[in-house]
């Protein structure tokens, strides 16, 4: 997906010198672009390090980690989201992992579908990946996130509630909780063992995968307001939502409070939305249809919710 969009991402690292840290401290990495690899599962695993101008080697930042869709990679994910450009801006550490898969194919496993047909454990490599990032940069342990897009989304749903204890809140573009196994049977994302805070956002025209409603897609799963309740039961947050709409009526927030540990859960359904990253780059330029900037909308809910006590 967006294949073309990797050239919007090529760009030159800036600065690669470590800091000379204080004695008995890490020697942290400069702010720049770094195309590093981890091993994990027996493979040599690809990503992309930001680190932001703002970074000073001293004080502790905030990281993001930003799941590509399937078909994508990780220098397209960093453009096409935006949530490069949004690093620079707003002062966090972005990584941006990369997928298996065939060439042009690559993706992830998220427990209850493997769209990258390589059986590894993806949320190892994520474990693995922040612990190498938190021995190159100073990272706020309160304030360690993960986004993701379309099959990204799975995972970030995926990884969020395996690691709760670490991940302070998650954001899901386009994403579900679990498929359907039968009628009567769904393949859900384990119940996570610590609250974790929530930002679902889904169009209602989405056709690759299902929002609800009436409209139909290519992959039937967990409905987004079915996926809020999800995450809102276990978070302990109110039983009903507090809905908004926007003054154009596009746009429908519904957000469960009162969670434990400070927890939220926020749906936003965009109602002529389809399958992009709202607000980032598509195949025809631009996404600027739905008036909604996701990378925006989700480093507002990460910097509003770290993790509690």
């Amino acid at each position: 997906m967006r294949r073309s969009l990797a050239l919007f991402a090529a760009l030159a690292t800036l600065g690669c010198a470590p800091y000379s840290a204080p004695a008995g401290r890490i020697e942290y990495k400069s702010p720049g672009r770094y195309v590093e690899t981890l091993s994990s599962g027996g493979l040599e695993r690809k990503y992309i390090l930001r680190i932001p101008k703002q970074f000073d080697g001293k004080s502790p930042m905030p990281v993001v980690v930003v799941l590509h869709g399937w078909t994508s990679d990780a220098a397209s994910a960093e453009a096409y989201t935006r949530m490069g450009d949004e690093s620079d801006k707003e002062g966090f550490i972005a990584v941006f992992p990369e997928g298996l898969g065939g060439k042009g194919f690559l993706g992830w496993n998220a427990g209850f579908i493997d769209l990258s047909g390589q059986k590894q454990d993806d949320v190892a490599y994520i474990s693995g990946l922040l612990d190498k990032v938190q021995t190159e940069v100073a990272v706020d342990p309160k304030r360690i996130y993960i986004a993701g897009h379309s099959n990204g989304a799975f995972l970030a749903n995926y990884a969020a509630s395996k690691l709760s204890k670490r991940i302070a809140a998650f954001a899901s573009v386009a994403g579900t909780v679990g498929t359907p196994l039968s009628k009567n049977d769904v393949k859900n994302i384990p119940d996570p063992v610590a609250p974790v805070s929530a930002l679902l956002i889904h169009g209602k025209q989405d056709p690759m995968v299902w929002y609800g409603e009436q409209v139909k897609a290519l992959l039937m799963g967990v409905s987004a307001h079915d996926s809020a309740k999800w995450w809102s039961d276990r978070d302990g947050c109110s039983a009903s939502p507090k809905t908004t709409t926007s003054s154009d009526g596009n746009v429908i927030t519904d957000i469960y409070s009162g969670g434990k540990a400070g927890t939220e859960v926020e749906l936003v359904s965009i109602v002529n939305g389809m399958h992009d990253w709202p607000g980032g780059i598509t195949r025809n330029g631009d996404e600027t249809k739905t008036g909604v900037n996701a990378a925006d909308l989700i480093w507002a809910f990460f910097k509003a919710h770290p993790k509690g006590n």
